[in-house]
């Protein structure tokens, strides 16, 4: 079994046209993890209100991203690496489902250009994503994006909308998430993150 918290930063939100500029994971609980800034594959520029959000400027992206054909692939690479041989692969994200998971799979698929086979089947990922788990464990909150659920476990927010900076305060938070999730149904999340994504899908 294998859990990789995921997070990327884009140059927009719409995943089925805009552009990934940075990728952060890391294996939970484990030190190992992946970071790196991508150049827009659509060779658009960023936005200044991009820049403001993230604070990855276009300057930082021509010195130091990579070209998306080589990031897709050190990524795929890494991740292929740390999942391959094993049964249970759970991906993890904040708002993943409609936005960083689909990200995820269009990344595959621009990767199946590049290379004859993309041994990575999304069919077989527990994709499980925090923001409908949140909803679902505390109903009665007001917020729940990812730094408001931090602050209420007191989890220090330190380089927000940086890939890895979002990826290691989501590591803390799913972890935290489990504890209530194991309270709440009796069921170690960590241990059978399955029951994490049936327990998403169950209708209200």
């Amino acid at each position: 079994m294998v859990v990789i918290i995921f997070d990327l930063e884009t140059s927009g939100l719409n995943p089925y046209h805009d552009d990934i500029i940075e990728i952060g994971a890391k294996i939970l609980q484990e030190d190992c993890s992946f970071q790196m800034l991508v150049k827009p594959k659509s060779g658009r520029p960023v936005s200044k209100k991009i820049t403001q959000i993230t604070g990855i400027t276009n300057r930082d992206l021509r010195a130091n991203g990579q070209s998306w054909e080589n990031a897709y692939s050190e990524f795929y690479n890494w991740f292929f690496e740390n999942t391959k041989d094993k049964e249970n692969i759970t991906l993890v994200s904040h708002n993943g489902d409609t936005f960083d998971f689909v990200f995820f799979k269009r990344m595959l698929n621009d990767l199946s250009t590049l290379v004859d086979k993309v041994n990575i089947d999304v069919e077989e990922i527990n994709f499980i994503d925090t923001l409908p788990l949140s909803k679902r464990l505390y109903p009665n909150r007001t917020y729940y994006n990812q730094p408001s659920l931090a602050r209420t476990f007191s989890i220090i927010v330190d380089n927000a909308h940086r890939a890895m900076g979002d990826v290691i305060v989501l590591e803390q938070l799913y972890s935290r998430i489990m504890i209530d999730f194991k309270i709440n149904t009796k069921i170690d999340g960590l241990e059978d993150p399955l029951k994490v994504r049936e327990f998403i899908d169950l209708k209200m």
